[in-house]
């Protein structure tokens, strides 16, 4: 299983931004614990929040996530009301993929993610 730690400036910050839009919150380090990190979900797949600082100079912050978009798989009978759930983050269209999957995409925290159900 992979599970990808994402460097935030803030990552208690971007988790209210998951949690806005329906991932659940499976754990947070105290700030005070000098580990900042905060695990959120989406059905079964799961990311970890960490810490730009010692990970990404502060001149690249704007760039955080270039290149990368995280592909997560969901039911099918859920993928409408998730795309609802994410609608404030303005994703793309809730559509069928030329490969048959139907997906949206959408930013959060600075990172990509296609949200996508199998046919």
């Amino acid at each position: 299983m992979i599970r990808p730690i994402l460097a935030c400036p803030d990552p208690y910050k971007a988790a209210e931004e998951f949690a806005a839009a329906g991932w659940n919150i499976d754990f947070s380090q105290p700030p005070e614990s000098g580990d900042p990190l905060v695990g959120v979900s989406l059905c079964g797949n799961s990311v970890l929040l960490g810490v730009t600082n010692g990970y990404v100079p502060d001149d690249q912050l704007p760039h955080i996530g270039c290149g990368v978009e995280i592909y997560m798989t969901v039911p099918a009978d859920r993928i409408q009301r998730l795309y609802e759930n994410h609608l404030m983050l303005k994703p793309t269209e809730l559509s069928v993929q030329p490969w048959g999957d139907k997906a949206f995409e959408v930013r959060i925290g600075g990172y990509r993610f296609m949200i996508a159900a199998a046919k």
